[in-house]
């Protein structure tokens, strides 16, 4: 007979593949016995098919060493439960086939040597010498991380639950979930077939049945199941059990040996979503139909690559559902709809790689609040309400499958679920040859280009087909004006008798401030770090206009919410879709502005960081002495209904002075040479404003105490040693727009023999004339100004060493006289 479920637990995690069991692991291993509900057999949903690829390197130091941890996790993982894994480090190889991949490997081996993680450039003949059967003619080069690995997920799901229950957590197989219950806003307990576990946290790991689930309780988990498959090989004489993986981005399939055959995978570039009318209730262990016609052309690849494919004799065609997310990324961290839920779900065919990770990150949010490293991209907080729309995650799912591989650079977009959301003017921009990329849903107008308003397809990591309608939009805003529609940005209103104090309790300025005064302040962690980058405006005396990013419209809500004390009298109310935000820079945005209006804009009237209620054109609404790109500028925020009629009378009046259109790569051009960060990039949660040059926005002598205050308040005493790292401005002399090589992001930065930091973000700044960027720099014991400002700093790109200029300050207008005239 089976055991009874508790009546209680401190944590129930709802799914049991790797995600939901590695949790368990780590709550158990941190003295939380939690509870692990399965509707069928452990592993029986996706995990059990996966490839069991264990790669290491990302895009951010906190997500590699997650990667580095989940190596090391199931490398001991046998030796602590007795439970085999198939755990073996045998190495993956990336091969590129273009110059374009060739310097993305040659970035991604200097970014490997900064991470620690060893790694060699192969010739293409040393490629053939671990895949002696591959045509090469071809391959340009390879790059072997020996470190990396792969691993049985069956077996290391079995090893996790039995390292779980020795510790006191406990499994529940062939039990059925069938809702939340909720109390006042909270999560109270979890009701299943067999009976109903009282519990303040949950932690949904349903992998594809999470969107559904989730939608039902009024949680959005934008994600959808879409078809994955591989092929296995008869067994191959010869082949080694130390065979190396490999990966063909450019092809969009991945080889490793398996069981003394060789498994290839496939990514294609446009996938098929499954079970679109629903998962049936008896999946367990199942695999789908082998689409041959959808996949022919991948297999073509595959036998091209390999002719002898064709006498080795295929074993077995497979294919298996695998849940994807639509912008390729899992969604983790607590569910802002409802507290005491956690997300940890849409893997992304990654579940295997991101498994130890995961489960480490989500046991010390369920534990301690908050996690030990930043997981801003990956946080659960980004989705939005639309996002819960199944159709819309049907569409981009299928092409999801393909974002892994394939080359990825800045004018890789996506094709599905598009035209989702518009801002107002969307059809004038469109007309005036706006090219559009996808952000979040929304439709945001890149650059311009009236002659040929088409996405290239040609990628490239320098010079790139719109260069030059990016330069002379550059140009225009330091010589003429030009109009930047920012409407898709999140327009937070905070309002009520206690919204001076909630403000005041996540940021680091002073909130309390007159009516019309405008802060630009960051929100805070308990750490001391940045939640949020956000411009604040008090438009009346109860009532404050937060402006963030639109990646981060609910996030920044949930963030002021979940830290407000429950006795203050305020509401958070989400206005992005109310109001406009059209923003006029230049030197001649004054001129223009002031035709149009019969408020005084002079700089004496109207002085920088202030805020006026004004009568512009036909319209009345909020103007705000700031700018984003070190102009003179000012940002317009009318009510919707408005923004045409603004619009064509901007255009009207700013035709005499050289008035044009500005789109967002031109914007991040111009906030590079200004060292302005970008959210995301430049800066998060383990940074603190001190160590990124954003000291000026923080406020210790102010009454109320805020979050990571104390923090703060020691690095302002210790200076220069209590800070783990500086943010700097960077400049590479001698490197051309056309040639370059261009500072992108991560590129190692080298003092004296060592690696002293990175590039966070970088491109050609058109107004100086010089490849620009931002970047982090370490020392032992701190970063003090004199070590920067002596110089002797490089930087590594693709392999090159460059000198480069580094200050604390900007290379654009260091002293801020321009935005400020």
């Amino acid at each position: 007979m089976s055991k009874p479920l508790p009546q209680s637990a401190p944590v129930v995690i709802i799914g049991g593949g790797i995600i939901g069991m590695s949790t368990l692991y780590h709550l158990a291993h941190r003295g939380v016995p939690a509870v692990l509900i399965e509707r069928r057999k452990i592993a029986s949903g996706t995990t059990w098919h996966a490839a069991g690829i264990v790669g290491q390197l990302r895009d951010s130091n906190s997500q590699t060493e997650l990667g580095k941890y989940t190596a090391r996790l199931f490398r001991d993982l046998e030796e602590e439960t007795g439970q085999g894994t198939g755990y073996k480090q045998n190495g993956t190889i990336n091969i590129s086939l273009s110059d374009v991949r060739h310097e993305q490997l040659l970035r991604q081996h200097d970014h490997a040597a900064r991470m620690g993680i060893p790694s060699q450039v192969l010739s293409p003949q040393e490629v053939k010498e671990y895949w002696p059967a591959l045509v090469i003619d071809d391959v340009k080069s390879g790059l072997f991380v020996p470190s990396n690995g792969q691993v049985n997920p069956l077996d290391v799901t079995v090893a996790l639950s039995k390292g779980a229950r020795q510790k006191g957590a406990q499994v529940f197989e062939e039990t059925k979930v069938e809702n939340l219950e909720i109390r006042n806003g909270k999560v109270a307990g979890v009701a299943t077939d067999r009976g109903t576990i009282a519990t303040k946290q949950v932690l949904l790991a349903g992998g594809m049945w999470s969107h559904l689930f989730g939608k039902a309780h009024g949680i959005t988990v934008p994600l959808h199941a879409a078809e994955h498959f591989y092929i296995v090989t008869e067994p191959v004489d010869g082949l080694t059990s130390d065979q190396p993986i490999l990966n063909i981005i450019e092809e969009r399939n991945y080889w490793k040996e398996d069981a003394g055959k060789i498994l290839i995978g496939g990514f294609e570039a446009q996938g098929k979503a499954w079970a679109q009318d629903g998962i049936p209730e008896d999946f367990e262990f199942d695999e789908l139909p082998f689409d041959m016609e959808h996949v022919e052309e991948d297999l073509m690849r595959m036998f091209a690559r390999m002719p002898s494919l064709e006498n080795m004799g295929i074993q077995t065609f497979f294919c298996g559902p695998e849940s994807f997310t639509p912008d390729g990324r899992p969604y983790m961290g607590p569910a802002p709809e409802l507290q005491g839920v956690f997300l940890a779900t849409g893997m992304n065919s990654n579940g295997i790689l991101n498994s130890g990770g995961a489960g480490l990150t989500m046991a010390e949010w369920m534990i301690e609040g908050m996690p030990s490293r930043s997981m801003g991209p990956l946080l659960a907080a980004r989705a939005h309400p639309f996002q819960a729309n199944t159709r819309y995650n049907q569409e981009r799912a299928a092409e999801s499958v393909g974002f892994h591989y394939g080359i990825a650079w800045a004018g890789r977009q996506v094709n599905s679920a598009r035209g989702v959301r518009r801002v107002p003017l969307h059809r004038e921009f469109k007309e005036a040859g706006a090219v559009m990329a996808e952000r979040i849903g929304w439709e945001v107008p890149m650059y311009y280009d009236a002659g040929n308003p088409t996405w290239p397809d040609s990628p490239s990591l320098g010079w790139k087909p719109w260069s030059e309608q990016v330069k002379q939009e550059c140009l225009a805003a330091r010589d003429a004006a030009v109009i930047l529609d920012q409407s898709m940005y999140a327009k937070i209103l905070v309002q009520g008798p206690d919204a001076a104090r909630a403000l005041n309790h996540v940021c680091g300025a002073q909130m309390d401030v007159d009516v019309g005064n405008s802060v630009y302040t960051q929100f805070l962690n308990s750490n001391g770090g940045i939640e949020a980058d956000v411009t604040v405006t008090r438009i009346a005396p109860q009532s404050f206009m937060v402006v963030t990013g639109h990646p981060s419209q609910i996030r920044d809500q949930y963030w002021i919410k979940a830290h407000a004390d429950p006795s203050w009298n305020f509401e958070v109310f989400d206005a992005t879709s109310a109001y406009c935000l059209l923003t006029l820079h230049g030197p001649k945005s004054r001129e223009i502005l002031q035709s149009l209006s019969t408020d005084d804009v002079s700089n004496e009237a109207f002085p920088f960081g202030a805020a006026r209620a004004m009568d512009v054109a036909y319209a009345r609404g909020w103007v705000i002495r700031r700018s984003f790109l070190g102009e003179l500028g000012f940002e317009m925020m009318f009510p919707t209904e408005f923004t045409v009629g603004v619009y064509e009378a901007l255009l009207v009046a700013g035709a005499p002075h050289g008035l044009r259109h500005m789109g967002m790569f031109a914007m991040n051009s111009c906030r590079l040479e200004k060292g302005f960060r970008h959210f995301g990039h430049d800066i998060a949660e383990e940074d603190t404003p001190y160590e990124t040059g954003l000291g000026f926005a923080v406020k210790l002598d102010k009454e109320d105490n805020f979050l990571g205050k104390a923090r703060l308040a020691q690095q302002k005493e210790e200076e220069g040693p209590a800070y783990k790292h500086r943010m700097v401005s960077v400049k590479v002399p001698g490197l051309t727009a056309e040639d370059g090589p261009y500072l992108i992001h991560n590129e190692p930065i080298w003092k004296g023999g060592e690696i002293v930091g990175h590039v966070t973000s970088g491109d050609w700044g058109f107004r100086l004339g010089a490849m620009v960027g931002l970047a982090t720099l370490e020392k032992e014991g701190g970063a003090p100004k004199a070590w920067i400002d002596e110089g002797g700093f490089e930087v590594q790109i693709a392999g090159q060493m460059y000198p480069i200029e580094a200050r604390l300050g900007p290379f654009y207008d260091p002293k801020g006289e321009i935005m400020r005239s």
